[in-house]
């Protein structure tokens, strides 16, 4: 009996991330998302194997995060915003799913679409094997590291816009948030010296948790920051879309 329930709760989970995944592959904002990316990661690493002639991909990842910072709030936008505006909220609310099943399926879908953003620099690595003997336990983590980065960016992306249906406005509430983020060890830094309020800063700071994937070093804490901040995400989420229920 457990086991049934336990089946019919991911099913829900995965009709529901399959639905939005379906809706990314046919949305033309997903694929101009993708152009941008492939283009600009593909110039950058032009630019840098014919400056440096290394085979090396690790400053294409640090760009890869800056490029993620400013293009998943845009992939992630629509996923609650869209509902409200569309009037379609309802009937996903009324569907034999419970709250945390769509947000789950909705932060699924999203993460499989930035996973899909990175396909483009796999020929980047094919080159590199080609013609150089790059360091695949690098690269490795370093795409562990910009996956559960796009996990993190997802998961704040997703709250954006369960708080608002205007999709430009949820896209802003979400780079807010992230640039926060990015920049929260900056102060800390500024304050000088030791204390409660600067480590903490320092601690949700971004750039410090996923630069050292970038370096291949795979250490838990890290690890532990993107996980919880993504399931954080996904929690609060569940909250506000609850709250809509009851109104």
């Amino acid at each position: 009996m457990l086991e049934r329930t336990g089946q019919r709760k991911m099913n829900n989970v995965i009709t529901i991330a399959g639905r939005e995944l379906k809706a990314y592959i046919f949305s033309p904002l997903a694929w101009i998302i993708i152009a941008l990316f492939a283009f600009f990661t593909g110039f950058v690493f032009v630019q840098i194997l014919v400056q440096s002639r290394q085979a090396d991909l690790t400053p294409i990842f640090g760009w890869v995060a800056v490029l993620a910072l400013i293009l998943t709030p845009a992939l992630t936008m629509r996923l609650f915003s869209e509902e409200y505006k569309l009037g379609t909220m309802e009937l996903l609310l009324t569907a034999p799913a419970r709250d945390w099943q769509i947000v789950l399926g909705k932060f699924l879908a999203a993460w499989l679409g930035f996973a899909i953003l990175l396909v483009p620099t796999l020929w980047q690595v094919l080159i590199l094997r080609r013609y150089g003997e790059p360091d695949f336990g690098i690269i490795g983590s370093s795409y562990l590291g910009v996956l559960l980065l796009g996990a993190a960016f997802v998961g704040v992306g997703m709250f954006a816009s369960a708080l608002t249906q205007n999709q430009f406005i949820a896209y802003m509430i979400g780079m807010i948030f992230l640039l926060f983020l990015w920049i929260a060890d900056a102060p800390a830094n500024a304050m000088g010296g030791s204390n409660l309020v600067a480590d903490f800063m320092r601690q949700i700071s971004l750039p410090g948790h996923f630069q050292d994937f970038f370096s291949g070093i795979l250490d838990v804490q890290h690890l532990l920051y993107f996980v919880s901040l993504a399931l954080i995400s996904i929690v609060v989420t569940t909250l506000v879309v609850s709250s809509r229920r009851w109104r």
